[in-house]
């Protein structure tokens, strides 16, 4: 499997530090938990993250992290929420890289689509700027090279569940066309 690249980020550290949205979550088993393949796990172990903060996936081929308890929340066990920062932040996995985006199927699973999470605060006011629409482009292009489909294709868990408060910004094809063939 080919090694991807780190993408750049849009949203500015600055606002990042500022938001108590990424790496919380409501519920212990979360499905928006971050997914990372074998290699982003194995990396993540190496830097010192305990094994057992990973639960295989049903693709069998990924892991997601187990969210730990944190007041009346849960947190990603490589967050630390004292700095709200990311302990791997180098070598996040391509769940995390790609985010406020999310990949999902459209309502009815028939496409792969890549959206912008509202719940976002930078999503939210940004999404119309041709900064953010540019971004868009480059994020559809990077997710559709030969190696980032081949990684996707080989963990599906990546591919979330249509989300009501993420807005589809595009179909990606060449992923959409993928899956196809794989449940052939």
């Amino acid at each position: 499997m080919n090694q991807l690249i780190q993408l750049d980020q849009i949203v500015p550290s600055k606002v990042c530090f500022s938001c108590d949205v990424c790496c919380r979550f409501l519920e212990p088993d979360s499905f928006l938990a971050p997914i990372f393949t074998q290699t982003e796990m194995k990396r993540a172990i190496a830097t010192g993250v305990n094994p057992n903060h990973f639960q295989s996936t049903t693709d069998g081929k990924s892991a997601q992290a187990k969210l730990i308890p944190r007041g009346d929340m849960y947190i990603c066990p490589c967050f630390n929420p004292e700095t709200s920062e990311c302990t791997i932040y180098p070598i996040r996995p391509l769940d995390c890289q790609i985010y406020p985006f999310a990949l999902m199927y459209n309502q009815d699973r028939t496409q792969v689509v890549l959206g912008v999470d509202m719940i976002c605060p930078y999503g939210e006011t940004e999404m119309q700027t041709g900064a953010f629409q540019r971004y868009i482009d480059y994020m559809v292009d990077y997710l559709e090279t030969d190696s980032a489909v081949e990684t996707v294709a080989a963990n599906w868990q990546l591919i979330g569940p249509y989300q009501e408060t993420v807005v589809i910004v595009r179909t990606l094809e060449k992923l959409t066309l993928a899956r196809i063939k794989n449940r052939c």
